[in-house]
């Protein structure tokens, strides 16, 4: 019988690690993935959606146009992960495997938040970024917060970003002078494993006259009195409240031997679970750092993808190379006016993780634009 992959998830991860399979593996290997959604989206690219740069339409890569040979794309909802039978069932079908790699991702939680579904607004998802340009375009006045409830949540940076681009954004419309602005973060730093990344956020934000409350832990909205509930401190006005969802695993991943109502643990060597030939990569695992976690980002599941096809060849032509997860990729800050940052990140590599900031520069605008258009040409037709 054909040796059998099967991928769970196409975002960053998932397709990386089906190209790179496809690319080294022959035709007897059956390689399926399988998605819920009928589109892939570049993270980033929701702050066009949010800042009305482009449509949602835009942004979308179609699954239905895949460029990767050799691949059986399935849409379909993911109920049942069964490790001990070795089985991942759909809503349609049942699908044995001989290796597996989960590459679900995170989901978002915005009703752990009392009073947020209805009171706040939100970027981390499409239809969140498609429903608060209007808000922002008609926001003249008032005090305006962003709150990072809890952590982990994808792309560490992105509330920093968010906060900027808005800046900038009310300075061209002339009204910045009118508008009171506030992040909100749990913790004493912005980036709590970079510490020299977490001063030159404070330093930006403070020179666009960005306040900074830290240890101020959001646990609830009074949206009648459009009050902020603050964890152990005074609860704090808001005009606009913009928050980052609470982020858990995916109930088919809680619900399984895998994740035991948590986040994926792997070994950090090659990213393989408990569980023999079944891996976890991206967002959706949980990867110790010391006192800190492996960021979600999707550079790192790229990373990932890398190791674990690279790992799965190794098994299947019989060789004995040995691959290490470093844990290492870039990402890239918008900061308005043509101006955008690389934060460079190894966590892994090393004797402790490093973590760096270049620029904001308008040079690093087209290695954005190019990190976008090399993935989408590389996956989609």
């Amino acid at each position: 019988m054909a040796t059998k992959i099967l991928i769970l998830g196409a975002g960053f991860g998932g397709l990386h690690a089906a190209t790179r399979l496809s690319e080294e593996l022959d035709s007897s290997i059956e390689i399926s993935l399988i998605d819920k959604n009928d589109s892939f989206i570049i993270g980033f690219a929701k702050f066009d959606v949010m800042f009305g740069r482009r449509t949602s339409q835009d942004i979308k890569s179609f699954y239905k146009n895949l460029a990767i040979e050799g691949i059986n794309f399935v849409q379909d909802t993911i109920e049942i992960i069964d490790p001990n039978k070795k089985v991942v069932k759909t809503v349609s079908t049942t699908f044995s495997y001989d290796y597996l790699i989960v590459a679900l991702g995170a989901d978002l939680a915005p009703e752990a938040i009392p009073g947020f579904v209805d009171g706040g607004y939100e970027f981390y998802s499409l239809r969140g970024a498609e429903r608060i340009n209007p808000v922002i375009n008609n926001f003249q006045s008032g005090n305006l917060l962003i709150s990072i409830f809890n952590k982990p949540y994808k792309c560490p940076p992105a509330p920093y970003e968010a906060a900027i681009q808005l800046h900038d954004l009310f300075v061209k419309k002339g009204i910045r002078d009118k508008i009171n602005m506030k992040v909100l973060i749990p913790g004493p730093v912005p980036l709590p494993i970079a510490k020299n990344v977490s001063s030159e956020i404070e330093r930006l934000l403070k020179e666009r006259s960005i306040e900074l409350l830290k240890k101020h832990k959001v646990v609830e909205l009074n949206t009648d009195e459009k009050k902020a509930i603050i964890e152990n401190n005074d609860p704090v006005s808001y005009d606009l409240f913009i928050g980052i969802p609470v982020h858990k695993p995916p109930r088919v991943v809680r619900e399984s031997a895998l994740g035991n109502n948590g986040w994926i643990s792997v070994n950090k060597e090659n990213l393989e679970t408990s569980f023999e030939n079944v891996y976890a990569i991206g967002d959706v695992t949980s990867i110790p750092v010391g006192k800190f976690a492996v960021s979600k980002a999707g550079a790192l599941a790229e990373s990932a993808a890398t190791v674990v096809a690279d790992d799965i060849i190794n098994k299947i032509n019989k060789m004995k190379k040995v691959y290490k997860f470093e844990a290492a990729g870039s990402c890239y800050l918008e900061f308005g006016s043509g101006e955008v940052a690389k934060l460079n990140a190894n966590f892994l590599g090393g004797s402790e993780p490093l973590v760096t900031l270049e620029g904001p520069t308008v040079e690093f605008r087209t290695d954005k634009e190019n990190f976008e258009k090399d993935r989408i040409k590389k996956w989609f037709k």
